[in-house]
């Protein structure tokens, strides 16, 4: 049985966990790299998991299939942009790709971020990442032409929160 949920305050090594084997497994689609991803703290971690298990401007959700973790998704509102959020930590385990996980992982998000007073989520897929380009203009998302985040590499692409 497949259940996604939103991860709960004191799941920071679940939380790790999925963020070690995401990074491990698409080193390509992530900013953040698996080698310093292993030298954070338990603190940062547990931090960082933890204010995604409440409140309203950060949310990071977890896909179970038979109680083990097989995705995650994350959304962060953006600082000086109360109605935008970025979608990001999107990972679904290789055996449960092409199925109906990561469109499940977008629901809860935009669920979540529609109860929350999202107007605008933005996604940026690192370059060379046509998968995911597919999959979230599949989901409605449109690429955008200017960079809405700063810094950002790759491609930007935004949704309205309906």
């Amino acid at each position: 049985m497949k259940i996604i949920r939103r991860i709960r305050i004191g799941e920071a090594d679940l939380f790790k966990q999925m963020r070690l084997t995401s990074l491990r497994d698409a080193p390509y689609a992530f900013s953040s790299t698996y080698d310093s991803a292993l030298r954070r703290s338990a603190e940062s971690w547990r931090e960082q998991a933890d204010s995604t298990a409440q409140g309203n401007d950060r949310a990071t959700f977890i896909a179970f299939s038979d109680d083990v973790p097989i995705g995650i998704a994350a959304l962060y509102r953006l600082v000086g942009q109360a109605d935008v959020g970025e979608v990001l930590q999107v990972w679904v385990a290789p055996e449960h790709r092409g199925t109906s996980v990561a469109w499940d992982l977008m629901d809860a998000v935009f669920e979540w971020a529609g109860e929350n007073n999202f107007h605008t989520i933005i996604a940026t897929v690192t370059d060379g990442n046509a998968r995911a380009v597919k999959f979230y203009t599949k989901y409605g998302f449109s690429i955008i032409s200017e960079a809405l985040l700063p810094g950002s590499d790759g491609i930007s692409l935004a949704k309205e929160v309906k």
